[in-house]
């Protein structure tokens, strides 16, 4: 070609080149938009990752930690994370390393990579992100060195070191500059919401532990309250019971002198009357005023050792109906019994003696009841009627009828206790000239029937109710 031709043609080479140019620097352009639109992407889902993360707080500081690991996962595609703690509060709430390979999790540095060992060292003394190629790391048991390098930041709370964030980056990867403040955005997050989830367990066991003390705390105001208003009670008995004892030693004290003085004297004058009379012959005018003056010291005497006997019994209740009710109050706030008392029938007097038996008939039969039966119900009946009083005690225990019958119809000084009781409850029922016999409760349980007789009838004479 001449050079004539040559100058012709070269405007066309010229523009051929420019145009090459031109769209291979588009081709490059289109390739870096491309790769910075997936960066972009990845970034935008590693953060909706991470305010995901941040939303399980409430379940606690372990959720919490996997959750970060797997946000840091997915952003670098690494071949594994893990999260390492310092010394602090949080060190004692988890394990050393959590860790993170592909689907796995794992904890513990026996389950680590080698180059976690040295690149968590590393973040720790600097308190500064470190990136680690793979030639940092040490050999495997094979000779070999990990793929791929690995990259770390420190996670800080106020300034204070909470542990370290690490992924393990796939081979021929290169950490661009976006990733690294990505990567102390979780961290960073991850040790604020690390401390919070760990204030919010504290406070969550503190609060159990004050409503569990506040509970306790209204038991034992409650007991306490319960046990004063025992201990009021029990003081107002032991008042009216010292009272009680006072007024019966002022009246056996008059008993005494009564019985001692006046009775004595009036017993004197009827002797000496007795002997005068003696000395009249039976036509002296005097012998009928002696006699009349004899008769009335005779019935001032009866009367007398009357007014002592009522003095010296006075202590005792006044019916039986009040002794039973005065029972039910000692034992209801002394065991855990539950005691009705029913009285059918208008009253009938009773001898003081027959009150106090069948009173202490009850009295033995409850104690059994309450040692015993193991019942927690029971049942005391008074029934009066034209010529006797029925006295039944009652419970809901485990009790044999047939067992207690033969008991109690077995001789004295044989047997337990128990045995020792059943026998002091037929020595005063046969005082009183009373039946007594053990019978099944129909509903469950055990019953005592007392038929009692007005009046004792006497030895020779079978008394029929």
């Amino acid at each position: 070609m001449t050079e004539t031709a040559a100058r012709a043609h070269e405007p066309a080479r010229r523009l051929r080149a420019r145009t090459a140019l031109r769209d291979a620097d588009e081709l490059s352009f289109s390739a870096a938009w491309r790769e910075k639109s997936v960066r972009l992407d990845r970034t935008l889902e590693t953060l909706e990752r991470i305010s995901a993360a941040l939303c399980v707080t409430p379940e606690g500081p372990s959720a919490l930690c996997r959750a970060v690991v797997d946000a840091a996962a997915h952003h670098f595609s690494a071949r594994w994370a893990a999260m390492t703690f310092a010394d602090g509060p949080l060190r004692h709430e988890l394990p050393q390393v959590i860790l993170r390979f592909g689907d796995r999790v794992a904890s513990g540095w026996d389950d680590a990579p080698p180059l976690l060992h040295a690149l968590a060292a590393r973040v720790v003394a600097a308190r500064a992100p470190v990136v680690a190629g793979p030639d940092d790391g040490p050999r495997t048991k094979l000779g070999s060195r990990e793929p791929g390098g690995a990259v770390a930041v420190p996670m800080l709370l106020r300034d204070g070191l909470v542990g370290a964030l690490a992924v393990g980056l796939p081979a021929d990867a290169q950490v661009e500059e976006s990733d690294l403040p990505v990567l102390l955005t979780l961290a960073n997050h991850a040790g604020l919401a690390l401390h919070n989830a760990w204030m919010l367990e504290e406070s969550e066991g503190l609060r159990e532990r004050a409503e569990a003390a506040s509970r306790a705390a209204e038991q034992h105001a409650t007991q306490l309250g319960r046990r004063s208003r025992q201990l009021e009670r029990t003081r107002q008995r032991l008042e009216q019971a010292r009272r009680r004892q006072l007024l019966g030693q002022e009246r056996n004290r008059i008993a005494r002198e009564l019985h001692d003085t006046v009775a004595g004297h009036l017993l004197s004058i009827g002797m000496m009357l007795e002997w005068c009379r003696k000395q009249e012959p039976s036509s002296s005018p005097i012998l009928e005023r002696l006699l009349t003056s004899k008769e009335l010291a005779r019935s001032a005497l009866e009367e007398i050792r009357a007014v002592i006997y009522e003095l010296s019994s006075a202590e005792h209740p006044q019916d039986l109906p009040a002794a039973l009710k005065e029972l039910v109050e000692e034992l209801t706030h002394t065991t855990d019994l539950e005691i009705t008392l029913r009285v059918h029938g208008r009253p009938s007097a009773l001898r003081r003696a027959a009150e106090h038996a069948l009173a202490q008939i009850a009295r033995e039969a409850l104690f059994n009841v309450t040692r015993h039966a193991e019942a927690s119900r029971a049942w005391l009946t008074v029934r009066y009627g034209g010529r006797s009083v029925d006295l039944t005690v009652a419970d809901n225990g485990r009790g044999d009828a047939e067992q207690l019958q033969r008991k109690l119809e077995r001789p004295a000084g044989s047997g337990s206790n128990y045995h020792r009781g059943l026998t002091n409850i037929a020595e005063r029922a046969r005082e009183l000239g009373a039946r007594i016999r053990f019978a099944p409760r129909r509903s469950g349980g055990v019953k005592l029937e007392v038929t009692a007789p007005l009046e004792v009838p006497p030895a020779s004479e079978p008394w029929e109710p």
